[in-house]
């Protein structure tokens, strides 16, 4: 495309700092023009938006969900973390360490809990709920959207205003409109603040017939640092003044 316009456009609705010096060093496009979420909020374009990040401890009690059936999902990940520390001082490669770390804040029991835990107390209102791993989308008590999912209208129905509640699986969280919506879970989430938004811009549409909209957005994070760290990085587009931590 580069070699036969000379005059290219792009649009974005998300471009993080890294992203933004890929463009500009790769392809050698700038940056030209900023409309950023607080300006399009104050000229209702987007609706206003609260944002709730629930820290919660890992789980210490549950057993049997890892080789070694005496470990807790706290212990587990303690252990995973120990053996990453070591050999990072090493100089060794932990990026398989890595991954199993984060699978499992994928798969948390906690994490889980907690998001029923929202879902009941708001059982009568809409909400999204975007999941890691089909594993926890299909332990909520909710229907299910995933690539394990063969009925395509589950989806569908809950996009077009039918049903409360719907867990996705990386899907559902770029391009499509839910109506109405105002409420989204996000059980799990990386370090990405470009996947982030896009999951958070899903509630903050306007609707007409609710002019005074605003969107809630609920976060589950576990109290480890590594998760924080992630959270403080995809949070990077979000006023940190409409952020509360529990």
């Amino acid at each position: 495309m580069l070699l036969t316009n000379d005059h290219v456009l792009g649009l974005t609705g998300t471009l993080s700092n890294w992203t933004e010096d890929t463009l500009r060093h790769e392809l050698g496009l700038k940056v030209v023009a900023n409309y950023p979420i607080e300006t399009a909020i104050k000229e209702k374009v987007i609706t206003d938006y609260e944002i709730t990040v629930f820290r919660v401890p890992l789980d210490n009690i549950t057993t049997g969900n890892f080789k070694n059936p005496k470990r807790t999902e706290k212990k587990q990940f303690s252990a995973l973390s120990w053996v990453i520390n070591d050999k990072q001082r090493n100089g060794e490669n932990t990026m398989f360490l890595r991954l199993a770390r984060m699978r499992l804040i994928q798969s948390s029991v906690a994490k889980k809990n907690k998001t029923i835990q929202i879902l009941n107390k708001f059982k009568d209102e809409r909400i999204l709920v975007f999941c890691g791993v089909t594993k926890v989308a299909d332990a909520l008590g909710i229907p299910a959207y995933h690539n394990k999912v063969k009925e395509k209208e589950i989806f569908q129905d809950f996009v077009d205003g039918k049903g409360k509640h719907l867990a996705v699986v990386k899907i559902g969280n770029s391009g499509v409109t839910y109506k109405p919506l105002n409420k989204i879970i996000i059980n799990y989430f990386d370090s990405n603040g470009e996947n982030l938004a896009q999951k958070i811009n899903r509630c903050m549409g306007m609707e007409y017939d609710t002019p005074d909209k605003k969107a809630h957005i609920y976060i589950i994070s576990t109290d480890e640092k590594v998760e924080q760290r992630w959270l403080d990085k995809a949070l990077e587009f979000f006023d940190t003044d409409k952020i509360k931590y529990i």
